[in-house]
């Protein structure tokens, strides 16, 4: 009962923090002292600290303040999803400290090579001892088992992969892992475009593409694991759809990177330049018309859009435009580009890191 009335007081510094000692008394129903003594020996373990105190304007003895000590730790984020790779660090209070783009690694033996190397070269390159960090999170682009013993990815080119051992004896750090489409809708839920709302749908159309399904504060994964594959949008990945573009219309796209395809083709397509107008339109309509009918069928609070389609301002709004005539309702849903864009999978796999350290524990 004693770390279960610890990991209580905890959770809501961290959700809702700064708090004092009388407000953690009244919102647990928890005696003064037993409030005290727990947080007196949480001070004593560096997890907080008295930040401050109250700015109340009343006669009375203002309260002492306390919070979740920003520096005690840190987490470390990792995402395999992106080309490149990204790598975040995170205080013990979310805040993003530090990042570094790494090199995409593509099968097993690229990635038991190179990932451990590359994330020691990022940890001794912010001068930070290997114990200050509590726990690395890894978003995954791909399936993983029910206890995180293998992962398997087309993307990855791996099956069955033991990646969370692999990390665990490398480093000797609790390792959890999460499928990247999870982990940046909870970025995005947590601290970005969607913030404070239970029940989003993200999706991302990059050299990846798929959804993350947020329902009433629960990530859902459907009954084998496999919710939010958008088969719709294949077409549309990056690599894919600059590979036709360079093909249709070589004199225009054959020098460019398949970033830059893209981007100047929308560009072209915007400015209502033939033929590419004409191209880019029913590409917008197909898009559009899936998220009318994903957000008709889930009606969720919002609807965060990520990777390419979000990066021209102009498409972005006409987009937005058209998905509401799909959606062809009054009432229609907010749309928003993803607020950490590319690290949105890094950041949400160490964020989730932080929830499990700060989690309420439950009698088993």
């Amino acid at each position: 009962m004693r770390e279960i009335n610890k990991s209580l007081l905890l959770n809501l510094l961290y959700q809702d923090g700064p708090l004092s000692r009388i407000d953690l008394s009244r919102r647990t129903l928890l005696s003064p002292t037993t409030v005290s003594v727990l947080i007196d020996e949480a001070i004593k373990e560096g997890i907080v600290y008295e930040s401050g105190v109250s700015s109340g304007t009343g006669v009375g003895r203002k309260m002492t303040l306390l919070s979740i000590k920003e520096d005690n730790g840190y987490v470390l984020g990792i995402d395999l999803s992106n080309s490149p790779s990204r790598c975040v660090l995170l205080n013990m209070r979310g805040k993003v400290m530090a990042t570094q783009p790494l090199k995409r690694l593509i099968g097993e033996e690229s990635i038991r090579s190179d990932l451990i190397e590359m994330i020691r070269g990022f940890i001794d390159s912010e001068q930070i001892p290997l114990d200050s960090i509590s726990r690395i999170g890894v978003s995954v682009p791909g399936r993983i088992t029910a206890d995180q013993a293998s992962i398997s990815s087309i993307y990855l080119n791996v099956e069955n992969m033991p990646l969370k051992k692999m990390l665990d004896d490398a480093f000797h750090i609790p390792v959890n892992l999460v499928n990247d489409l999870d982990a940046a809708g909870f970025a995005e839920r947590f601290s970005g475009a969607a913030k404070g709302n239970e029940t989003i749908v993200y999706i991302l159309i990059d050299y990846g593409v798929g959804a993350g399904l947020v329902l009433n504060n629960q990530i859902f994964r459907g009954s084998t694991g496999r919710a939010g594959r958008i088969e719709e949008y294949v077409d549309f990945l990056t690599d894919k759809l600059a590979q036709r573009l360079k093909e249709q219309f070589p004199d225009a796209f054959a020098t460019l990177s398949e970033e830059a395809t893209v981007q100047q083709f929308v560009q072209l397509g915007m400015d209502g330049i033939e033929p590419y107008a004409s191209e880019l339109e029913p590409i917008m309509h197909r898009i559009a018309k899936y998220c009318g009918n994903v957000v008709l069928l889930i009606n969720p609070e919002k609807l965060i859009l990520s990777g390419w389609i979000t990066e021209n301002e102009a498409f972005f709004q006409r987009l937005i435009g058209v998905i509401h005539q799909y959606e062809d309702r009054t009432d229609r849903t907010p749309v928003s580009a993803s607020y950490w864009k590319e690290y949105g999978a890094a950041v949400g796999a160490a964020t989730l890191c932080l929830h499990q350290m700060f989690k309420m524990k439950t009698i088993e």
